[in-house]
């Protein structure tokens, strides 16, 4: 007999179809109970035929384009937008034959961003660094960041560094929200005139304490990596001092900040150079 009603016939496709996708597909469904529907119109039965061939083949098609998509995005991770990966040490590790370069990876908001990645060298014993900041002024297209001033000795160096005198001249950098877990990089620097490590450059020796206590202060000669804005945290201090070690002087009685710690390095060629320190990088 004909179905009582085309809801009826509807349901049953569906559940043709969910028996039909769960056997192609390999995924175990627990047995459905079927009311016992007798068909005897020809076109009726034409009609569940076309629909179950029709959404078979919509699936079939969709089930492809993603299979295709995803070995696509597998085989060339952060080359697009669509194919962003987790991170540069994520594309390091799929991809271990692939060259340093602009890719795309997600950032905390999971929003695709494009940035550089290093992929090659092995920096604290693993590959796929993000680039965040990068100043190479052996490249003459290169221009100092606004806060610094160019120094341009005879020999041709460029160097960019604090204009002169005391003050704390800062560069910000962005990481376009990528989360991250370590900092690494490299300083190369000269010692120009009198640099004193941890020393103010206004104590004498009739000060008994002589250090700078807050972060936002010129607590050093040198180069200070923080992170965070606008409550910063101290990550890593450059310093150049004209004595090493130069955590602390039997005059002026200076000591090292204690939110630098340990998390420092200190380097120096002696004091009063203002001539030839370009020939004496640290």
């Amino acid at each position: 007999q004909n179905l009582a009603s085309p809801m009826l016939l509807w349901i049953y496709c569906l559940l043709m179809f969910v028996s039909l996708f769960s056997r192609t597909s390999g995924i175990t469904l627990q047995p459905i109970v079927q009311p016992p529907l007798i068909l005897n119109n020809t076109k009726a039965c034409s009609n569940i035929d076309q629909v179950l061939q029709s959404l078979t083949q919509s699936i079939t098609s969709l089930i492809n384009e993603s299979v295709s998509t995803n070995l696509s995005c597998l085989l060339n991770l952060g080359s697009r937008a669509q194919c962003a990966a987790d991170s540069c040490h994520a594309i390091a590790q799929a991809l271990p034959n692939n060259p340093s370069g602009y890719y795309w990876i997600l950032n905390s908001t999971n929003s695709a961003v494009n940035v550089y990645c290093d992929l090659v060298r092995y920096l604290n014993g693993s590959r796929g660094w993000m680039r965040v900041a990068y100043v190479n002024m052996s490249d003459s297209n290169q221009t100092c960041p606004s806060a610094w001033t160019l120094y341009t000795p005879p020999t041709g160096v460029r160097l960019c560094g604090r204009p002169r005198g005391p003050g704390c001249f800062s560069v910000n950098y962005t990481t376009f929200g990528v989360p991250y877990s370590k900092v690494c990089g490299w300083v190369k620097g000269y010692n120009y005139n009198t640099n004193d490590a941890f020393n103010r450059w206004n104590c004498s020796s009739l000060v008994t304490t002589c250090v700078y206590t807050a972060i936002d202060q010129p607590y050093l000669d040198g180069v200070s990596i923080t992170r965070n804005s606008p409550l910063r945290q101290h990550v890593w201090s450059y310093v150049d001092g004209g004595n090493c070690p130069c955590a602390t002087n039997s005059v002026f009685g200076y000591t090292i900040p204690s939110f630098v710690g340990s998390d420092w390095y200190c380097q120096g060629q002696g004091g009063g150079n203002t001539s030839n320190y370009y020939n004496y990088p640290l």
